[in-house]
């Protein structure tokens, strides 16, 4: 057991060591650029939303303003407030003033109070829309999904963020809390004060999009009523799979290792957020603490193991070891994808690259113990007088 804690010491401090020059060496930021942003989960997104079971969801309605001019996007939503949905949340910045007599129409049509509009954070700056058209004060949220510069797929929002004096909430938050009213739970906003994983439940396709003309000239549309209706940009109709205007990477891009353009539509990826919060339907997110723990415990075991097998000589041991390092990573894959599943973020990384590692280590650490025993005589499980 002495031997296995003085291995796993040895292999921690060969992994630093690996990892800090990795980490400074510009020789391999290639590699870390290229995986960065790689995840083993997004196999589970490409799998499930591909499936037979297609669906399309009844809560959350999109209506796309393509290239609609400010004329055009008054009088859509003119019409939707005829319709009484519970909320309209306008994924729009009008930022500029523009011909003055329609910026006045427009305007006219922004006070209605179902209302939930989007703008952005720029660095320590908010790109609003322009006061004439609407000031807007406490109905409003922020369209960024994280704040993590490094970060090019998004798996993760952030949906309330503290500045100095003040807290801000984000554009789906605000949708959900307002959708919600007294059911929405307060402490959710402790909650989604820091990054969680957002449970994607569908592509574009799994959602009921309206253009300007399904709208524009209908007596009435009953669906609509108290349902939550997202406007914003989502291409023209028949070819946004090659438009990328206001488009990101996401877990549900089908091709999810090599390069390919961003693959959702930024109010696609609001409707999965409000869609989650609205449910309740959160990854749980096994703790940190509990990863470190385990991964101490199995590289522990694993080592000492094998350093008893060493010790036996047996000519089966490199065998035995290539083998259980492959069946180790392949059953913490299957069992992460397992718990994704069901939905629990449970990762694995670094306990797969730890522990298989630090088995890869023994032979050097006999090496090691060889050296001390022979220059110092330390005792040891393997040399000893």
């Amino acid at each position: 057991m002495k031997e296995a804690f003085f291995c796993m010491l040895f292999s921690f401090l060969i992994l630093g060591v690996v990892l800090l020059i990795g980490l400074n060496l510009s020789f391999f930021s290639p590699f870390k650029n290229a995986f960065k942003d790689f995840s083993y989960l997004d196999l589970y997104h490409a799998e499930k939303l591909d499936d037979n079971d297609f669906h399309i969801n009844q809560d959350i309605i999109l209506v796309n303003i393509d290239r609609l001019n400010r004329k055009e996007i008054a009088e859509v939503l003119d019409k939707l407030q005829q319709f009484q949905p519970k909320i309209i949340g306008i994924d729009i910045i009008f930022k500029d003033k523009k011909d003055p007599i329609w910026d006045n129409y427009l305007a006219g049509k922004l006070k209605d109070e179902t209302l939930v509009f989007a703008y952005s954070i720029i660095g320590s700056n908010e790109v609003n829309t322009d006061c004439t058209l609407h000031k807007i004060d406490d109905n409003k949220g922020y369209a960024n999904f994280n704040f993590n510069k490094e970060t090019i797929v998004i798996r993760n929002f952030q949906g309330v963020r503290k500045l100095e004096n003040k807290t801000l909430t984000s554009f789906p938050v605000m949708i959900a809390k307002n959708y919600m009213g007294e059911s929405w739970y307060c402490n959710n906003e402790i909650f989604l004060e820091k990054e969680i994983p957002i449970q994607y439940t569908g592509r574009r396709d799994e959602f009921l999009i309206l253009e300007s003309r399904d709208l524009l000239g209908k007596e009435a549309i009953p669906f609509i009523k108290d349902k939550i209706v997202l406007v914003g940009y989502l291409g023209n109709e028949m070819a946004y799979k090659y438009d990328i205007e206001d488009k990101h990477y996401t877990p549900m891009n089908p091709k999810f290792v090599g390069k390919s353009p961003p693959d959702t539509f930024g109010l696609v990826i609001h409707a999965n957020i409000v869609q989650m919060l609205i449910d309740g339907n959160y990854i749980k997110v096994v703790p940190n603490w509990f990863l470190g723990l385990l991964t101490i415990v199995l590289t522990f075991f694993s080592l000492a193991y094998f350093i008893y097998l060493g010790k036996k000589q047996l000519a089966s041991y490199v065998l035995r070891l290539n083998l259980v390092q492959l069946l180790f990573t392949i059953f913490f894959v299957w069992l992460s994808l397992y718990f994704f599943k069901n939905g629990i973020l449970f990762k694995i990384t670094t306990i797969t690259a730890v522990v298989v590692f630090s088995m890869g280590l023994i032979g050097y650490y006999r090496k090691l113990a060889h050296y001390l025993y022979k220059r110092f005589k330390w005792q040891g499980y393997f040399f000893h007088d």
